[in-house]
């Protein structure tokens, strides 16, 4: 039930700058349908629409503090928006011509590939172990006993939407964390297998 349907945009924000979290999934039911909309007219892909939505709001989240009130927010938001959109584009550019490059090198290494694949599967679990104990959490129960995100907010007494901020915030990490680790070869073979499977 949304709590705070009645209240102004610009009530909404200040709440949300306390940090009141049922102010950001109020704000986030009101205006993620437009720029998704938005940002799935660029790629013609829901997935990857939804992705970079969720990347701005977490952004809005943890940043939230420093958000000027007078701001219109909802047009703020899609200023964002379409900046995450010119990034992600940017990165695409980058990682294809990354695996272009990588492509002869992995072909012939079939056995350094398995080597990495390992240990790169080992830090990733002792990755998730350093995790917040509920951004940890959520993440086992969605990826690793497939338990929806309405599953487990009923389990844990939260909204879906909370679920979906700890899944987006655990997944960011590993990301970031494994791409650091990640040789040129595995880079690229991980990208393309490994990290699809880490959207909870």
């Amino acid at each position: 039930m949304r709590k705070l349907i009645k209240y102004k945009e610009k009530e909404l924000v200040a709440l949300m700058k306390e940090g009141e979290m049922t102010a950001f999934d109020e704000l986030y039911y009101r205006y993620a349908p437009c720029v998704i909309g938005f940002a799935k007219s660029v790629f013609h892909n829901q997935d990857i629409a939804e992705e970079s939505v969720q990347e701005v709001f977490v952004k809005l989240w943890e940043k939230r503090r420093d958000m000027d009130e007078a701001l219109n927010f909802k047009s703020y938001l899609f200023t964002a928006v379409k900046h995450q959109v010119y990034n992600r584009i940017r990165r695409v550019k980058r990682t294809v011509a990354l695996e272009e490059m990588a492509q002869p090198m992995y072909c012939e290494n079939t056995g350094l590939e398995a080597l990495e694949y390992k240990e790169f599967e080992q830090s990733t679990l002792e990755l998730i172990d350093t995790l917040p104990r509920v951004q940890r959490q959520v993440f086992k129960l969605s990826r690793f006993e497939g338990i929806s995100h309405k599953e487990i907010a009923e389990k844990l007494g939260v909204s879906v939407r909370t679920v979906e901020h700890h899944c987006y915030l655990a997944t960011k990490f590993l990301k970031g964390q494994l791409l650091k680790q990640a040789s040129v070869i595995s880079l690229t073979l991980f990208s393309l297998i490994f990290f699809e499977q880490l959207n909870c």
